[in-house]
């Protein structure tokens, strides 16, 4: 894959073939924008367009042997690390927060990183390091990485990755080139998509907004399964304070928590009662033990509406990594008040 074969980043990819065109690589970037969108697939392919051996204007021939290399993660010059292969190229794990609400890189990554990157090049080109999960640094990594970011060896390419850029310190961004990378239209993502969205392709379409990486990449049959055998927990009152194990998992159980909202508002307006994301909600028990269908035909849509909008503002909460004990105590209710 080249960066010819990268869809709907128009913008974010002129100003990285721009800087290709102009010589003018940076010592560093920041990706940012939604998880699922293609910032690491650019990143790949700009390293693989500085390290290629034939290179097609400003972009890679994605042919030769650098570029291969680079393609299956096997180029001595180009290493990318995420928090899910740390313990793979780094030999590394990755370590719980203080609060214990997610999982941070340790402060050696940092090391070996920058032992890496002042290493001299084997292959003769760019040295060039892809950091994905950006934000998963905490301020004392973060500051470790400040010199080597403000005074990087020559010849040498960080590229940070993050979905939550707000999560970084100010310090780190603003040592970094920017790059955007925005959410697909709708009918780009679903010919990206089509066919590879498993058995819930209109469920997926309607949470990926845009993002075509987000529809391939879950489990949507499984993950509805456990929202669904959630919720009912938790209007039964047996839900168990650990059903979230990261603040990934929250996120996801939110964006269902709002898909549920919108069904039972679609079901409450006239002729667009079978219109449900979630499927048949009709085993559903609500708090006072109604069946679902006939407590929903009580529900005030504007209690609905109001609970939509509280959820979609804890969404927001999770970048400042909220207690998961609290947290799921108070959407819990909110779940239960918007039927009881």
């Amino acid at each position: 894959m080249a960066f010819k074969d990268i869809a709907g980043q128009k913008q974010a990819l002129s100003i990285l073939q721009g800087t290709i065109r102009k010589k003018r690589t940076p010592s560093a970037f920041l990706f940012s924008g939604d998880l699922g969108i293609g910032k690491c697939l650019a990143a790949v392919n700009y390293a693989k367009t500085l390290n290629c051996l034939g290179p097609q204007g400003p972009d890679c021939c994605d042919k030769c042997s650098s570029c291969g290399k680079i393609a299956t993660g096997n180029h001595p010059d180009v290493l990318v690390v995420s928090l899910e292969n740390v313990e793979k190229t780094l030999s590394l794990k990755p370590k719980e927060s203080k609060d214990g609400n997610r999982y941070e890189y340790p402060i050696e990554a940092i090391r070996k990183i920058e032992e890496f990157l002042y290493l001299k090049s084997y292959e003769g080109g760019y040295k060039v390091v892809i950091i994905d999960d950006a934000d998963a640094m905490n301020l004392n990594t973060a500051n470790a990485f400040l010199k080597t970011l403000e005074e990087p060896p020559p010849g040498s390419l960080i590229i940070l990755v993050t979905s939550e850029a707000g999560a970084l310190p100010d310090t780190i961004r603003s040592r970094c080139t920017n790059v955007v990378f925005r959410p697909l239209p709708l009918a780009e993502c679903k010919k990206l998509t089509e066919g590879r969205a498993g058995d819930s392709p209109e469920l997926a379409m309607n949470l990926a907004g845009g993002r075509p990486g987000f529809c391939v990449s879950r489990d949507f049959p499984r993950e509805k399964e456990r929202f669904l055998s959630s919720l009912q927990d938790i209007f039964s009152g047996s839900a168990s304070k650990d059903a979230w194990k990261d603040k990934a998992e929250i996120r996801q159980w939110l964006e269902l928590a709002s898909v549920f909202i919108r069904d039972i508002v679609i079901a409450k307006l006239p002729g667009h009662g079978q219109h449900s994301l979630l499927g048949d909600l009709g085993g559903l028990r609500t708090p006072n033990n109604r069946p679902f269908a006939e407590a929903i035909k009580k529900v005030d849509i504007e209690r609905l509406l109001e609970t939509h909008r509280l959820l979609e503002r804890f969404k927001g909460v999770l970048d400042f990594n909220p207690n998961k004990s609290i947290s799921w105590n108070y959407v819990s209710s909110l779940m239960k008040g918007c039927l009881d």
